[in-house]
């Protein structure tokens, strides 16, 4: 009896621990794919955001340039959904052409420092020769000045203009990419897989293909995110100082320069610019946020 009862005993207890595994598991993929649904509802949301924003100027056809003061300052309207300015400017007209100076730019330049950065990075850690450390110096020379004022500076220096802005903006962003790849693949070339590649007579071009860029593509993507997000703030930032779009183009940090002396009376006329901004860079990080979690 005793004998029956101490087997019974561990039949309940391996029952009870495959149940316990076995609601884990269901547990932890069900966390998967809620965190793998909530990423595909936000992507969703940030691609909208920007298609509306980007296609604007085609399904909204007012001339954003097109003053009449007789309208200065009107409050939003079946005409003119967010108002208009102080020149009687069509206020969302400007905000969709903005759009394409603030975040059609801000992405141009993430993807030109995204590939001259990952070339770069994978060149140096590849090569490791005199190109190699000159790259490296010049990635660390480059990381020891604030990017901000860095940038102010060389745009000061090569004059005021949106071309000069992403000139100096793309002279220092490419860094952030090139040392994420040095670091990495100096790394992932030191293991034993590689070197058993190498030996079986693998190409540079191979290694960097079916080796390095699937290891470093999630980290490039996070980092490629987040720096959309700061690429917005600072065109929008460069604009709002007078360093970069001068009016009257239309751009979003450019709208809150020139509206600023109007908070009081209209403050309609940088709620909006200040909005959109907000909402671009904020919808960039969250995607950064969630990223990293719908992969686990």
């Amino acid at each position: 009896m005793l004998n029956e009862s101490s087997a019974l005993e561990v039949h309940a207890t391996a029952g009870n621990s495959a149940r316990t595994s076995t609601r884990g598991r269901a547990s932890d993929s069900a966390k998967l794919d809620m965190r793998s649904m909530g990423f595909k509802i936000i992507l969703a949301i940030t691609l909208l955001w920007f298609a509306l924003l980007l296609t604007g100027p085609y399904w909204y056809g007012v001339d954003p340039y097109a003053m009449d003061i007789k309208l200065s300052f009107a409050a939003p309207s079946i005409e003119h959904p967010l108002g208009c300015d102080r020149l009687g400017r069509d206020l969302l007209a400007r905000m969709l052409h903005g759009a394409w100076t603030t975040l059609a730019l801000a992405v141009v330049i993430i993807v030109i420092s995204l590939v001259v950065g990952t070339v770069l990075g994978l060149w140096a850690a590849l090569k490791q020769g005199i190109l190699a450390r000159v790259i490296s110096a010049l990635m660390n020379a480059l990381l020891s000045f604030p990017q901000q004022l860095a940038v102010i500076f060389v745009v000061g220096v090569l004059g005021v203009g949106l071309w000069h802005s992403i000139m100096a903006l793309c002279l220092f962003w490419w860094i952030h990419f090139a040392r994420i790849c040095y670091c990495r693949a100096v790394s992932i070339l030191k293991e034993e897989y590689i070197r058993q590649a190498r030996l079986s007579g693998e190409s540079t071009l191979s290694l960097v293909r079916y080796y390095l860029l699937p290891e470093l593509k999630g980290q490039l993507l996070l980092t490629a995110l987040l720096d959309v997000s700061a690429a917005i703030l600072t065109l929008a930032t460069l604009s709002f100082l007078g360093l970069s779009t001068q009016p009257p183009q239309p751009e979003w940090g450019s709208m809150l320069f020139e509206h600023r002396a109007y908070l009081q009376n209209a403050p309609h006329l940088l709620l909006y610019p200040a909005l959109f901004i907000f909402i671009s860079a904020f919808l960039c990080n969250l995607l950064a946020r969630i990223l990293p979690q719908s992969k686990r």
